[in-house]
Parts: structure tokens; sequence; C-alpha cells
């Protein structure tokens, strides 16, 4: 059996985190194997564009051809008819046009001296963007285009609001199938309207996406879906990924949760408070088939804590291959890739730094990463001022080649907090730079091999790991043995290895017992009649000896029960009733600490014992007398 894998994330494009960029090395490994037919990535945010973004990711190489990304919200578009036409801006008398900005693609546009529009254009000269002022200047409207320059999504504004409180998205006929509301001044997106043939009202975004990704899975023979992040989003407040994934409806539907990063409270070490989503996420690993964690350490963590260590499967990250290419190493030459935010730390990177620079002026340090224009970045810059570094400190610009970042470098500094498994270390190994990094989980200590591809010492050290570095740029014979043992360390990230893994997660069966809400899975595999008013329900695969059956009429009452026997059937006694009665199945420990519904699954629905053994409108196994 060949699944379909599909991998969400928020937003799909190049200049993203270390999350997206994960998901996409993923795919391109499944894809580009062939062991997966399709592999699909679901973008959750509305990207009108997305589209073109693919097409960029996928002219560049950095998605492969194979893999196809969509957007869940547009998905629901229904329209039968394509309609699209570029938008066009209204030209004439009384129109006046000022640039804007330094891109060349910005524009003002004025009617009778007063301020109208703003105009993006992308880099080809198509409309991306236009946004509507009042005589006052306030911005009451936004338009974004997509690919074919079609109105995609309009937002309404309050006057002086940063946030919509309206978002209308507009499918290929050119009618509105999606409205969203927001309050005023708030960025959390919130009651949603899905309109056409059938429209329906949704009071949170987790519904909606349920909704959504229950219409995209319903023809799919075998998908899996994989969770890889537990953050609230400003397009899903209320739930996140995990409760969408975790409550869809499929009778064949695999789920696999990722442990992307560290999932601890600061100071993210053993021990540590766990943080708010991932304690929830721990408590209700029962509604899911695999949890996969990039690390031993881990998965020893998180199976000690919530236990389920049995669905728990250790996948590292994928090793680039490595760089043909053997550059000369500037010896001065540091080299920190990271985005400006607490958890990255890169404080401690400052001050490894200037105590470097202190003992050799020569040195410099360039940094690969973005900001958020926010307080963090504030506060580094006047880290940089106080140390005396800033002419030794360079904010690189954005470029997706990593020989740029590590050609020449002589080491990659890491001084993270927490981390899941940071894929600058393969990456800067494959180009034979070792890593400087703390000890910090998780990661570091699954490649790092102090001394031989880089340097391992406690977190906040920071002395004690410049005086390695300065002595890495004093011995060349110890760089050129470094670079060896760097270029070896990939080999037990291989992609054949990484690759075979993941196909050994998407080839399982789902977890009969795996728990969602109210409902268990289809713990039943089928219903055969043994003698008259006797049925037998097969169990479907080993389970837990302690799960019984109890069949409960619509008034609620149990009318039957069993335990388990022959280590895999269930035999229950139901009485002669009237035609038309219903009996519901549930499945029960001895304890009484569960009693759910059970799923009804893959079983046939058909006639036994004078009994009609269908699926109910919400996927669940009963009885109904013929």
């Amino acid at each position: 059996m060949t699944r379909t894998a599909h991998f969400l994330v928020n937003t799909l494009a190049l200049k993203r985190g270390g999350l997206v960029k994960a998901v996409r090395e993923r795919a391109n490994a499944l894809a580009a194997d062939g062991s997966m037919s399709n592999v699909k990535i679901a973008v959750l945010a509305g990207q009108p564009r997305l589209q073109l973004d693919v097409d960029e990711l996928k002219r560049d190489g950095h998605l492969h051809q194979d893999v196809t990304a969509y957007s869940i919200l547009y998905s629901l578009d229904s329209s039968s008819v394509d309609k699209r036409s570029p938008f066009e801006i209204e030209k004439g008398s009384g129109i006046t046009v000022f640039p804007t900005g330094t891109s060349g693609r910005e524009f003002r546009h004025f009617r009778d001296g007063i301020y109208e529009k703003y105009v993006r254009l992308d880099p080809v000269g198509r409309i991306e963007v236009v946004e509507y002022f009042n005589e006052a200047r306030f911005r009451y409207q936004r338009d974004e285009m997509d690919e074919t320059g079609s109105v995609a999504r309009t937002l309404t504004y309050q006057p002086g609001s940063a946030s919509p409180t309206v978002q209308r998205f507009f499918g290929k006929d050119t009618a509105c199938f999606l409205t969203i509301w927001q309050t005023p001044g708030n960025p959390n997106w919130g009651v949603s309207f899905v309109h056409g043939e059938n429209p329906r009202s949704f009071a949170t975004m987790g519904a909606l996406y349920k909704f959504a990704f229950e219409r995209v899975l319903k023809d799919e023979a075998a998908p899996a879906i994989v969770s890889e992040f537990r953050e609230n989003l400003p397009n899903l407040p209320r739930e996140n990924v995990d409760d969408i994934v975790s409550s869809l409806r499929h009778p064949n539907l695999l789920k696999v949760m990722t442990a992307h990063s560290n999932h601890l409270q600061p100071p993210y070490v053993s021990g540590s408070a766990t943080s708010v989503n991932w304690t929830r996420a721990g408590k209700n690993l029962d509604a899911w088939d695999r949890l996969v964690v990039l690390t031993s350490a881990q998965k020893s963590d998180l199976s000690s804590q919530f236990g389920h260590g049995d669905i728990m499967k250790v996948i590292g990250q994928v090793a680039p291959e490595a760089s043909a290419e053997s550059a000369i190493v500037d010896p001065y030459r540091i080299v920190l890739v990271a985005r400006i935010h607490a958890k990255k730390r890169l404080d401690e990177a400052m001050r490894v730094f200037a105590h470097v620079a202190a003992a050799e002026p020569r040195a410099r340090m360039e940094v690969f990463g973005f900001g958020y224009k926010d307080a963090e970045e504030d506060s580094l810059a006047d880290l940089i001022n106080e140390l005396g570094i800033k002419d030794s400190v360079k904010f690189m610009p954005f470029t997706n080649n990593p020989a740029e970042i590590y050609g020449s470098a002589l080491v990659t500094l890491l001084t993270s907090a927490s981390e899941g498994f940071p894929l600058i270390l393969l990456e800067s190994m494959g180009h034979g730079v070792p890593v400087a990094a703390y000890d910090a989980n998780y990661g570091p200590r699954d490649v790092i091999n102090n001394g031989q591809n880089g340097f391992l010492l406690p977190f906040g050290a920071n002395e004690a790991m410049a005086e390695k570095i300065l002595e890495l740029m004093k011995n060349p014979a110890q760089r050129d043995a470094m670079k060896s043992v760097c270029r070896e360390t990939l080999e037990k990230f291989s992609k054949s290895h990484f690759v075979e893994n993941w196909v050994e997660v998407f080839s399982a069966e789902p977890r009969p017992n795996r728990v969602v809400g109210n409902t268990i899975g289809p713990v039943v595999s089928e219903v055969k009649e043994v003698a008259p008013g006797e049925l037998e329900f097969l169990s479907n695969g080993p389970l837990s000896a302690e799960l019984g059956l109890i069949l409960v009429n619509r008034e609620g009452v149990d009318v039957a029960s069993a335990e388990p026997i022959n280590a895999g059937a269930w035999i229950l006694s139901v009485e002669e009733s009237r035609p038309g009665r219903i009996l519901d199945v549930f499945a029960t420990t001895n304890d009484g600490s569960l009693r759910k519904r059970v799923e009804f699954g893959r079983m046939e629905a058909k006639a036994v014992g004078g009994w009609r053994i269908y699926e109910t409108l919400h996927g669940c196994l009963s009885l109904k007398r013929m």
C-alpha cells in the first residue's frame, strides 16, 4: 500500500525558517527516491501567490518537480469555470503616479491631489498588491492577486487599524467562496463562512481547517498527515495543527506528529517544565499513530514524561550532499547562521566573538539570518556596541547558496539555548567546516565529536569556546584533520537511511486503538454470527487485554458487554428487538477509565444475524435491527 503524504506548513517560500526548510528537504528526498508516489505540502495561511512561489522553488532546485504544494484554504474553491483576468489600474485625467521605495516596483497613485492607491508590482511587472486609502490617508482595503494577476483575496480595514476586520477569498470563477471575520485591532482570525451550494459557518479556524482537510482527503485511499509544529498562529489562534490533525476523520488516515524543536521551557534542559502546547500534545498521544523525533535524547525525555515510547521513532535530519568544492580556508572568518530570536541566543555568540576579537583583531564574524525589527534585535545591536565589536560583525544579505555561507569559513558558531536538531550542523560539515556549539538540547551532541569535527562546550562557556576557536585559527594541521572528519560525519545521516526510515513510518497501518475525542479507532475488523442471538466481534490486531466492548441503545442503556476472549474477539449476546432499533458500539476498560465510541474503519456494511452492521454519519460502528 502506497500512501499519499501531506506535510503541513503555514507558508511556503524560500525565505523561511528551519522548519519549512526541513519539510522541503524531507519532501524532496521522498519524491526523488520514488518510494512514494504522492508527496504533498499543504499550506495553511492565505497565500494567494502560492503557485508562483512554488514555480520559483522548483525552477531554482529548492523543491522537487514531483512534490505537489497546495493551499488548504483555496481548496475550498469549487469553481468549475476559470473566469480570471489580470486586474487593471484605472488611468485617466486627474491621476498622477509617483514611485516610492527603492525597488522600482512600488507606486503611489493620486487623484486630484488626494492619495488614493498604493500599487506594488512583482519582479516581472504583474500587479501583486493594491491598497486603497480614503481622503484622510487611512487604508480601508487591500487586494492581493494570484498568479494570473486576478484578485484572490481582499482585506477590509477600519480606519487606522493594522489588522483587517474582514477577509474575502475569491475563486477561479471570481466569486467569493470564503469570508473570515476578525475583531477590530486583533490579528487573530475568527468566525468563517464558506459560500456556495452548501454554505457552512465555523466558530473557530480549527473547525474550518478540519472541514477543509476532510474534503481534500475523502477521495484518497491511504492518506497520511504530518503535524509539524505546535505553535498558535494568528490564522489558528484557539487551536493548533495537532488539534486539527488529531480530530480528522478518515477510515485509513495515518496521523504522524513530529518534534522539530525543543519541547521544554527555559532553561530547556532535561527536567525543565514542558511548554504548554507540548504538554497538551503529550497528554493526547493516544490520538496518534507515530511521533517522529530528531534525537534519541528527546525521545527519552518525552517517553519518560508522557509514556507511549512504542509509537516514537527517531529520524534525524537528512545530510546535504558534501560540497565538491574545496575552498581555501580564511582562518579569521567565523560564520553564524541563525535568525535573531531569543532561543537562538545570539547574545552568547557575540560574547564568544568578543573574546576572540580581543585576542585576534583580524577576526570577523558574518551573520546569516533575519530579524523581526523587534526588541530582541534592538537589544542585540546595543550589545554589539557595548562589546566594541561593531566593526568586526557583519550582517549579511540573504543567500540560498550554502557555499557562500560556509565555503571559506574557519568555523560555524552555534550558541542556541534550544534546538530540535539544527540542519546547519550538517550543512556546515558538508563544506568541511567544523561547528563550535554549546551542548544544548537537542542535536549538537548527536553530531559533534568534541575536538574532532567541532567543539562541544557547556552552555555559557563563552570564554572557553573562544579559546578553542583561537587555537583552530593558529593550527592549519588541526583544520585539515577536522575538515576530513566533518565530511565523514555526513555518512551517519545519509539520504538513503533517512528515506528508508520515513517510508517505514508511512508503511504502517493506523493504530486500531487510537483514541480521538469521544471515539476510539476501528478496534473491530469484522462481525459474525456464532449462534442465534450471539455476535462475534473480531479485533483489529493485537489490543490491550483490558479492552472490552459494550452495546448501548439510543436511550443510553447498556444492553450487552464482553471482555476479550481467545486473544482477539468479543462475544456479545443481543436480545430480540423491534425492527429499527439501533445499538451503538463502545469500547471500555475494566477500571472505567475509558469509554469511547468505536470507529467503523474499513469494514464492509452488511447484514449479520438479523442486524445491519453500518457506519454512522460520524464514522462510528452501529447495529440496526432489520
